[in-house]
């Protein structure tokens, strides 16, 4: 029987709920926009740490090793083409913090760029849980 998140199985058994669905969430105090200003043709790049975020799991199947986190990213704008990916770090830790960039300014007005940080949590029985996290940045020729 069935009913209200419980499961009863045969007389004298006692109810019981399951695990709580896996849940994903994003500690994002220490994200700031990227600004990256230089002279034109000058790379700028940013340091290990300068984008800082941090996932919690809860809930899922936590039986065996617990939650394993894998981080990937996308670059989504771009108009000049003018960032790209240093080192995409350790992306398979709660904590992501050693992604670094590299900005090009060039003559003109001002690249706006977006990258999308995506954080997807798995427990131990494979179910998946997904967050996304955009990172605005400017580059920008002095």
């Amino acid at each position: 029987m069935t009913g209200f998140g419980y499961a009863v199985l045969g007389f004298g058994s006692h109810p019981s709920r399951g695990p709580a669905a896996l849940s994903i969430t994003l500690n994002k105090a220490n994200l700031e926009p990227l600004n990256f200003i230089g002279g034109a043709g000058a790379n700028v790049d940013t340091n290990a740490g300068d984008i800082d975020v941090t996932a919690a799991a809860d809930g899922g199947d936590t039986s065996g090793d617990g939650y394993a986190y894998a981080w990937t990213l996308a670059e989504i704008a771009d108009s000049a083409n003018q960032l790209s990916v240093l080192a995409a770090g350790t992306q398979n830790a709660a904590q992501y913090n050693s992604l670094t960039l590299r900005g090009v300014p060039a003559a003109g007005p001002p690249a706006e760029v977006m990258m999308r940080l995506t954080c997807t949590v798995t427990d131990d029985a494979g179910t998946t849980a997904a967050v996304n996290i955009l990172q605005p940045g400017v580059i920008i020729a002095a």
